[in-house]
């Protein structure tokens, strides 16, 4: 066992506090304000005369939440111990020890049991079981031991999600429970949210800023469904937030490097402690860097699809009085790449030999992202006052074949530049008790932010082009899109007994979206040329939501919800159609669930089904002409499913995981599509089944100083069509895809080592469809499309100093 196991064993020895009380468990009245954890346990025990046993370097450097209310002793102490690595392990009806959670440094006579997981998913922190509703998170162990870098990574780890591309890397889309983005332009908003530290990074609907280079990071939370009291807007199929890690008073700097086929070569590095000797200021710099040749063949280039990053996150915290706490952070990445991940089909079919692009046009292209945010936040003996302050920039030049064929017929060339600038200030309430109602907390707040898209795109026919047009012509679009939104939300909770929890709230949201810009078409494409136009208009919505949870034992407890979601309307960008308005779209979700935990925590077993109304939805169809297509309100659909999550570890050093996500999401209302009435078919991106099984072991060697370890992961995604589907009756689905990755190594205190293979059956399958891939039968060529990774493998190793 290594040295940070036994340090636990080896520290100051347990303390009691106050005298054991048979009745512990009994309700009492209790007023323990926010302060140092050790000073608030104490009074605790105390207050209540409970025994309370801990080590006392476990609550060195923690601090305690305010506590007041009618309340058992054991709810007090998950309190103030929320958001930290401690665990309640029972000895007694009267008395307690904690102890380190799993994954956090333990004694050698702790049993390793699973993680009890904090999340935010209702904008507060409490542990994943106690979460009325689907929320799915992939710690930051799970992180960095699944390699997890991207987008593309996590989602192929998460039941019921979906990861798509479009040609180029700015127009991933991602689908929750069959949900997404069905138009081929830009929104005004998203129908998935994404976030890093709550900052939406796609607040005009756009995706360019929606795949950041993930390092760094605490964790990743994906909540279910609408989430309109929590992450607000644009959240009809759900949220993704991504929680970075701060900085600590303790002194810590580690260094990764990772060599392989592609990326060749990767580079991490972390750097933390108090710039002042305690909590008055600290500082985190993370810093990487990564250079890969690709895995496509452009063999008209004689090059790959190469793809180099960079970037960097300081992050400065400080905590001048038990109170405050005041956050500061500033984060730069940024991706240059000469294609995106695009083949030709029959190259995917083959199954042997490289994949393959007959490109002849060099592209370049460049996406950055600034991400600047302050927070503060006050502990009254009534609440914590939090305000939440950020500036977002995300830039992209991209140039790039239209088709991606060997016959030059179109190049692309867009710019945008997307800035945002949010502020929010919310009330988490301590306990307090009402008539009826039993103990309750609320929280509620006011956010608002100013969003802007710049964009310039131009479409150039070249000398293969199957387009009448004379030299140099060109489709140039120039416009600006500007949202302004402003939310009111609130969510009470009650527990008018211990056992059960009633919550219910709702948020007002206000969308003013201005749209603006001209069309300059010397092609033919649209019929001509738009003129410069302006529009505004404004859209609002009260969304509600409400749960009931039941604790039927301290392990087993179920759920239902019912929650709304609302997405703002907005203007056509494209084609004849330039400016015409679409309004609103809207959802409703149904949803009920269990968690549970057995055998000591070993086994932790959670499960949740839902049925999804989806109506007015914003989708690309033809326009009342029948001749061209733009973004209508043209159809309803539902979504219907499960998802259920299995994770052991029957004995300390073996791990199994299995989550399965079902999803049945139809059109059922879509006479006026493309290519028929779609009523009762499936929507795009939307698969049936997803499967992800993890399976690890772990052994101790080298005189219990590491720890080896080999590790296999499996990724199983059912068959689906793409958004082309829409409007091309001789679109295929794509294929069911199977992903398979292997690690082993070595882990100790201060380093590891690992060996992996990702793809590991060099499985080939479509991710995505380019807008040019219709082309492909005028000239006699394969279609290219967008594919996922071939095999990847190489070496990471990690030194802690």
């Amino acid at each position: 066992m290594n040295p940070l196991r036994k340090c636990g064993a080896t520290a100051l020895s347990l303390f009691a506090l106050g005298c054991i009380s048979a009745a512990a468990q009994e309700v009492q009245t209790i007023d323990v304000p926010a302060q140092p954890l050790a000073t608030a346990i104490a009074e605790l025990a105390a207050e209540t005369g409970w025994q309370i046993s801990v080590a006392a370097d476990l609550v060195e450097n923690e601090r305690s939440a305010a506590v007041s209310g009618t309340m058992a002793p054991a709810e007090a102490l998950a309190v103030m111990i929320a958001g930290t690595d401690l665990r309640v392990d029972r000895v007694g009806s009267d008395g307690v020890v904690l102890r380190r959670q799993s994954g956090a440094a333990r004694t050698d006579d702790e049993p390793l049991i699973m993680n009890d997981i904090v999340v935010t998913a209702r904008r507060f922190e409490e542990t994943l079981q106690d979460v009325p509703g689907s929320v799915f998170v992939l710690s930051d162990e799970e992180i960095e031991r699944s390699n997890i870098d991207d987008l593309s990574d996590y989602t192929l780890r998460l039941p019921n999600i979906n990861f798509i591309e479009g040609g180029t890397p700015t127009e991933s889309e991602v689908s929750i429970r069959g949900i997404s983005n069905i138009v081929q332009q830009s929104a005004s908003g998203p129908a998935v949210g994404f976030y890093v530290d709550e900052v939406i990074l796609n607040p005009t609907g756009s995706n360019t800023g929606i795949d950041p280079n993930l390092f760094d990071i605490e964790r990743i939370e994906v909540a279910y469904g609408p989430q309109g009291t929590s992450f607000g807007r644009g959240t009809i199929g759900g949220a993704i937030n991504i929680v970075t890690k701060k900085p600590t008073p303790e002194f810590e700097a580690s260094i990764e490097a990772e060599g392989g086929n592609y990326p060749d070569g990767r580079i991490k590095a972390t750097v933390n402690g108090s710039l002042t000797g305690d909590n008055l200021l600290m500082a985190r710099l993370t810093a990487f860097g990564e250079i890969s040749d690709g895995y496509i063949d452009l063999v008209n280039l004689d090059n790959f699809n190469g793809e180099n990053s960079f970037g960097a996150r300081l992050a400065l915290r400080s905590e001048p009085t038990d109170r405050l706490t005041l956050d500061l952070s500033g984060s730069f990445d940024r991706t240059n790449f000469n294609q995106a991940n695009v083949a030709t089909v029959e190259s995917i079919e083959s199954g042997s030999g490289p994949l393959e692009n007959f490109t002849t046009v060099e592209p370049d292209s460049e996406v950055s992202r600034a991400l600047i945010t302050f927070r503060g936040a006050y502990d009254f003996d009534f609440g914590t006052l939090i305000s939440n302050t950020s500036y977002l920039r995300v830039t992209s030049d991209i140039f790039s074949d239209g088709e991606f064929l060997e016959a030059d017929a179109l190049t692309l060339a867009t710019n945008s530049t997307e800035t945002s600038i949010a502020q929010e200030f919310r009330l988490e309430s301590a306990d307090f008790k009402l008539p009826l109602a039993g103990t309750t907390s609320f929280v509620g707040g006011v956010n608002f932010s100013f969003s802007d898209e710049a964009f310039t795109g131009e479409v150039t026919p070249g000398p293969a082009s199957p387009f009448p047009a004379p030299p140099g012509a060109a489709v140039v679009i120039d416009s600006t899109e500007e949202i302004f939104d402003l939310g009111v939300f609130g969510e009470f909770r009650f527990r008018p007994i211990e056992q059960l929890e009633l919550a219910a709230g709702a948020r007002f949201t206000r969308t003013k979206v201005s749209f603006e810009g001209e069309q300059i078409d010397g092609v033919g494409f649209f019929g001509g040329v738009v003129p410069f136009q302006s529009f505004e208009d404004t859209f609002s919505q009260i969304s509600p939501r409400g749960s009931i949870k039941y604790d039927w034992t301290d392990n087993f407890s179920t759920y239902s919800a019912i929650s709304t979601g609302f997405r703002a309307g907005g203007f056509n960008q494209i084609g004849p159609n330039f400016g015409l308005q679409f309004d609103e779209e809207s959802a409703i979700n149904f949803e009920g669930g269990f968690r549970s935990s057995w055998f000591d925590n070993r086994l932790q077993v959670n499960g949740s089904g839902f049925a999804l109304f989806y109506e007015d939805i914003q989708l690309t169809s033809t326009d009342p002409t029948g001749t061209f297509i733009a973004v209508f309100n043209a159809a309803e659909a539902r979504s219907i499913g499960a998802e259920i999550s299995v994770q052991t570890r029957p004995v300390d050093n073996l791990f199994f995981g299995i989550d399965y996500g079902l999803t049945k999401a139809v059109f059922t209302g879509f006479s006026t599509a493309p290519i028929g009435d779609l009523s009762g078919v499936t929507l795009p991106n939307a698969p049936t089944h997803t499967l992800r099984v993890t399976a690890e072991y772990e052994h101790e060697i080298l005189n219990n100083a590491a720890d080896a370890f080999i590790r296999a992961e499996h990724s199983f995604t059912s068959g689906f069509t793409n958004l082309v589907a829409l409007s091309d009756p001789t679109f295929e689905p794509f294929d069911s895809r199977n992903v398979v990755n292997f690690r082993a190594g070595v882990r100790a205190e201060r380093w590891e080592l690992e060996a992996f293979v990702e793809n590991a059956f060099d499985a080939r399958y479509q991710t995505g469809s380019t807008g040019g891939a219709g082309l492909a039968p005028l000239f006699g060529e394969s279609p290219a499309v967008e594919v996922g990774p071939s095999r990847r493998y190489g070496l990471r190793g990690r030194i802690l100093f």
